[in-house]
């Protein structure tokens, strides 16, 4: 099957003070990292990169050529939101393409194994994410922060990225969610709102989004 990947890097990093892709991890951009392991995977044709479009230029100049990321195809201006920003790098999936494999930028501990697992439970169930079980105790609660209940650790699962779908499947759910303005949490939600079953497939502890300063000393650490 044809699988294109888009990669969202269009983030403020308004958690962290900066802007994200581009803090260093062994003197390279962290956007580096995931994109040189998504080059690595013989099973991707092609690469979407989605940044801001104020980094365009310095994302050709001193990640793609400079890394030799052939697989990046195109680098797609990102919108106001995570939402937006996927959306435009699905414009720029072929219709060679059978599956979307969508992954964070900032999530460059992306194992083949993981990769390779997530891609076959989306062949096979249409839309497959990448999750790990909840370790610890989770508590709903209402908006002054007051516990409503305790919900049941064996249910929940932390989602992660890539997430994979069938092209048209993503699509239509996209389509869908932008007609009726909905702004989802994640990818697999919109499929879940157009009734399309989401595989979970267990993960990696590891696979860690950059979010915060800690997370970003714990990826210095991780990376070698």
């Amino acid at each position: 099957m044809n699988i294109s990947a888009v990669v969202p890097a269009a983030g403020s990093g308004k958690r962290i003070g900066a802007e994200k892709p581009y803090l260093l991890i062994k003197g390279k951009p962290i956007l580096a990292h995931t994109l040189i392991v998504l080059q690595n995977f013989d099973f991707l044709e092609k690469i979407i990169l989605v940044v801001n479009k104020t980094r365009t230029d310095f994302c050709q100049k001193k990640i793609v050529k400079k890394y030799k990321l052939d697989k990046v195809a195109k680098i797609a201006a990102g919108g106001t939101t995570r939402f937006d920003s996927v959306f435009n790098g699905l414009r720029e999936v072929g219709k060679e393409t059978d599956l979307v494999f969508i992954h964070d930028g900032v999530r460059p501990f992306l194992t083949e194994g993981v990769a390779k697992k997530v891609i076959w439970a989306a062949k096979k169930y249409k839309a497959a994410v990448v999750a790990f079980p909840s370790i610890e105790t989770i508590k709903e609660v209402d908006k002054n922060l007051f516990v409503k209940k305790t919900l049941l650790r064996e249910k929940i699962w932390s989602v992660q990225t890539p997430q994979v779908f069938r092209r048209d499947l993503i699509i239509k759910a996209y389509k869908q969610a932008k007609k009726n303005e909905i702004k989802p949490i994640d990818d697999s939600e919109l499929v879940e709102r157009i009734s399309q079953p989401v595989k979970i497939i267990q993960g990696d502890y590891k696979n860690i989004k950059i979010t915060f300063q800690e997370d970003l000393v714990f990826a210095q650490r991780l990376r070698v």
